[in-house]
């Protein structure tokens, strides 16, 4: 079973297009359309555990309507089939829901794709002059190849698993609310503002931090690998206290 979604993916297909566009939308589409089938199925696994998951107050409140309002001699007989039906959701239909979505997200996509994207880098930069890798630490151009499937696989898995369901969770809990009572929906009001000034605020501010320590983490790794790509020559002719130093 696993191996169907391992396999979905072939991680070293020849892309359509060998350089990756520069805009960054383009650049995440130009990855992304190529497993666009496995992106489709998590969107749509990730809709389904939002909606179920946001059915479980609606049971609960039901549960407890036919508690309080059912005799307690007549309760099983009257209103089986709803707790029949209810308990198939929460039993069977939300794990085997919640299975397909990690199965989709941790089989066919963390590995595929993330791979499929070192390889095209990979198979990209391999192509570029001379001039470039004498330009560059050759450690820190690994450390972009390796590092940039996985950014990219992760952040499309957030923004659809993540941001999907805490709009879909959130949404029908204000419709919820809202229907029994209007000021009942206000808080969830105020969360959802209060959230959007925070992504407002603090994105923007995480990006460019990001960006600053992505470039130091690659200079690092860049010089350290250099300089043990060159460590023949400096043992040759270095001593001690000059390495120290």
């Amino acid at each position: 079973m696993f191996r169907l979604f391992e396999k979905a993916l072939d991680p070293i297909q020849d892309p359509a297009r060998p350089e990756p566009p520069a805009g960054l939308v383009a650049f995440y589409w130009h990855f992304a359309r190529q497993a666009k089938g496995l992106f489709v199925a998590l969107f749509a696994v990730g809709l389904l555990v939002a909606v179920l998951d946001s059915m479980i107050p609606v049971f609960m409140g039901r549960v407890i309507t036919l508690v309080t309002a059912s005799d307690p001699a007549r309760l099983w007989q009257d209103s089986r089939w709803v707790l029949i039906g209810m308990a198939a959701v929460l039993l069977v239909v939300r794990p085997l829901a919640l299975t397909s979505q990690n199965l989709v997200a941790n089989q066919a996509i963390s590995a595929n794709v993330s791979n499929m994207i070192r390889w095209q880098n990979h198979w990209y930069v391999a192509r570029q002059s001379w001039a470039f890798f004498q330009n560059d630490f050759a450690g820190r151009i690994a450390s972009r190849v390796i590092q940039t499937g996985p950014a990219v696989r992760e952040s499309l898995v957030a923004l659809i698993t993540g941001v999907w369901y805490i709009l879909v969770y959130g949404t029908s809990a204000l419709v919820m609310l809202a229907s029994a009572d209007a000021w009942l929906a206000l808080p969830i009001s105020l969360w959802f503002a209060a959230y959007l000034v925070l992504l407002r605020v603090f994105v923007p501010r995480m990006r460019d931090r990001s960006k600053e320590v992505s470039e130091a983490r690659s200079m690092l790794t860049g010089r350290i690998v250099d300089t043990y790509t060159n460590i023949l020559t400096v043992k040759l002719f270095a001593r001690a206290r000059h390495e120290d130093a």
